[in-house]
């Protein structure tokens, strides 16, 4: 049992004898009263949120809901679990070992591509963070000033690879007018040495990282809300959630809550994730942490810097026509009605 429920659990009991002890009427409770107590009484349920990769700050906001008790307060008594890149991501979640996961909005149109009923309960993710990065230095100054040059990804999957589609074709480009080199991810080494005039990247990852090391980059002007993309969101199977709607809202609440306090007080976000992620007691990894997780909370929050667990249904559209639209992406034409809903966020 979480600390956070043993200490709710712990204040119902005293509470409970302070009731008995204070109580001299001899008149029975009514069944009103007796109904409000079993709700009171009412253990949370336990739900499972799959997080991927290994432990790290962009996490944070989950880690601050299960340590301050902000999910076992909504009634969900929830276990975090980390799950390596060797196991699929959708597969302990439709297992029945993960009630939810996150994962990006193409993601789950994938998923459901394949037969897997899964779908998207609460944003975590408002922005994409896939950008294109040159050198400081460099004549490049817009996407279209692309065309002709190098532009390496990690490889033909994944966010990195859409992301780059997505910037390419609201500039009116495609693959053909650029040349896309392969380069795994060593993007920062790639571009120090080179090898490629420009590179695709993450702004709360490779981004952070050349400001640390004390490369100079810079990221081409890109207008996210034009890009068909959805990034992170809480996703669970519809079995569950019809089955659990109250905990459902719990996880999207919890986390919405979760976010709104690593923004509010970072510091409090860097030493709980600590618990999580030992590399962060060494001091270096522990700065480098807090850069990013600033550039996380960008992300996390919507243009006026509030945390919202409410989707972007326009952007859930155009991104189930841009995905099926790419060559080999989706097979059919996705249900995104099916795919996505905003019923279990109340902000």
């Amino acid at each position: 049992m979480a600390r956070g429920i043993r200490a709710l659990t712990t204040l119902v009991v005293a509470a409970s004898a302070l009731t008995l002890c204070g109580c001299s009427s001899s008149e029975s409770p009514s069944p009103a009263a007796n109904a409000q107590s079993e709700v009171d009484l009412q253990e949370p349920t336990d739900v499972t949120l799959g997080l991927t990769y290994i432990p790290n700050v962009q996490f944070a906001p989950t880690y601050i809901a299960e340590e301050d008790a902000v999910y076992a307060n909504a009634g969900a008594n929830v276990t975090l679990r980390h799950h390596g890149a060797d196991e699929g991501l959708f597969t302990a979640l439709t297992a029945g070992e993960e009630d939810v996961v996150l994962a990006s909005g193409d993601e789950v149109l994938q998923a459901r591509d394949q037969g897997m009923d899964v779908v998207a309960i609460g944003s975590y993710y408002h922005t994409y963070p896939v950008v294109v990065a040159v050198p400081e230095e460099s004549d490049i100054d817009s996407i279209d000033d692309l065309r002709g040059h190098s532009i390496g990804i990690p490889g033909e999957f994944g966010s990195n690879w859409l992301g780059l589609l997505a910037i390419l074709n609201n500039a009116g480009l495609s693959t053909q007018d650029v040349n896309v080199v392969s380069i795994g991810f060593t993007q920062q080494a790639a571009l120090a040495a080179g090898q490629v005039d420009a590179v695709v990247v993450f702004t709360n990852n490779e981004m952070v990282r050349f400001g640390l090391d004390g490369m100079k980059v810079r990221a081409l002007d890109v207008d996210q809300d034009a890009l068909p993309l959805v990034s992170a969101t809480l996703v669970s199977t519809r079995e569950w959630v019809d089955a659990h709607p109250d905990a459902a809202r719990a996880i999207v609440d919890g986390t919405t809550q979760g976010i709104e306090r690593a923004a509010d007080n970072p510091q409090h976000a860097l030493e709980v994730t600590k618990k999580y992620d030992d590399t962060l007691n060494d001091p270096a990894s522990f700065e480098g942490a807090r850069a990013v997780l600033e550039a996380t909370i960008k992300l996390m929050t919507t243009g006026n810097g509030a945390a919202s667990g409410k989707q972007d249904l326009d952007r859930w559209n155009k991104m189930g026509q841009f995905l099926y639209d790419t060559a080999g992406v989706l097979t059919q034409a996705p249900d995104v009605d099916a795919a996505v809903t905003n019923e279990f966020a109340s902000r």
